[in-house]
This record gives C-alpha cells, structure tokens and sequence, in this order.
C-alpha cells in the first residue's frame, strides 16, 4: 500500500480479532513505521512489495505490561487481513467441518473443463476452490485473484442446482 491508501486506510480501521488461518497477518505499514515492524518480528515480501507478520510472532509479549505484537499492530491500525498459505494442518478441522460455518457459494464453469465450486467463509477470511477432490485455500485477496482468472480464462458463473 502507498502512503495515502495507508492513511485511508486507517481512517476507518477496526480492530482486527479473526484467528490467523495463514502464515501470517497482512500489514499496513508506514516508512518511518518498518524498523518497529522488523523489531517484532515483521517481514517484507519483496515481490508483493508489502509487509506481513508471522502467525508464529502474533502472540510474542513486547512489553512488560502484557502488549503482545498482535495488540500493538490493532493499537497502530496496521493489520489488513489475513497473508500468505493457509495452515491446512492446524485449521482445516477447527474451521470447515463445523456445521455452523456460514458461507457462501458459487459455481463456475465451462464446456469441456468441468466446474469449479467456490465457497467463501467471510467471517473468516477463508476462500476455498475446489476442482475435482483438490480444495485449495487462499486468502480472500488471492480469491479474489483467482476467479478473475479463471473468468479471464473462459469460466462462467453457473446457478447453483
């Protein structure tokens, strides 16, 4: 993000409390911001040209009075959403075989490639594409990115039946 999409973004933050599904947070974050970013454990994705926190850093205590990185991220409206690879391992039981995950969920297709089912789990950020028996998860960005491609490639939306 720029500068001004930073501070923008900002104007309407809110604290961020979804569980970390990925490797990591998304963040926003300012020049004079990234040596404290770094300080607590915070990478740079030089090819996505953005800053991200590791799940594995989110809980570290950074000062004495019980801060953890992941509250001083809220504390300085930086976190974005979810990053990187889903943690199939640790969440996929936790979070999509209970009955009362809500969703929501699409079809695409085209002749002779069969069909794609999209399901998106907004409350947790969760996009799933499923091809045959391969259910792959991504970020709602990478979602995102990945219905456009496929729409780019031919793919259409099918009505639900």
């Amino acid at each position: 993000m720029k500068p001004k999409e930073i501070r923008e973004f900002r104007k309407t933050y809110t604290k961020y409390e979804k569980e970390c599904v990925f490797e990591g947070y998304k963040l926003a974050v300012l020049f004079d911001e990234k040596d404290d970013v770094k300080r607590y454990g915070g990478r740079w994705n030089q090819e996505e040209k953005t800053w991200w926190m590791p799940a594995s850093k989110l809980l570290d205590q950074i000062h004495d009075n019980g801060t953890l990185v992941r509250d001083w991220l809220n504390d300085n409206e930086m976190i974005v959403g979810q990053y990187g690879d889903f943690d199939l391992n640790e969440h996929r039981e936790n979070y999509f075989t209970k009955s009362g995950n809500k969703y929501t969920e699409y079809k695409l297709g085209t002749e002779g490639r069969g069909f794609w089912q999209v399901r998106m789990f907004f409350e947790e950020e969760v996009t799933t594409f499923t091809y045959e028996a391969t259910t792959e998860y991504l970020t709602v960005e990478n979602g995102r990115k990945r219905w456009d491609y496929l729409i780019e490639n031919g793919y259409n939306r099918v009505e639900n039946s």
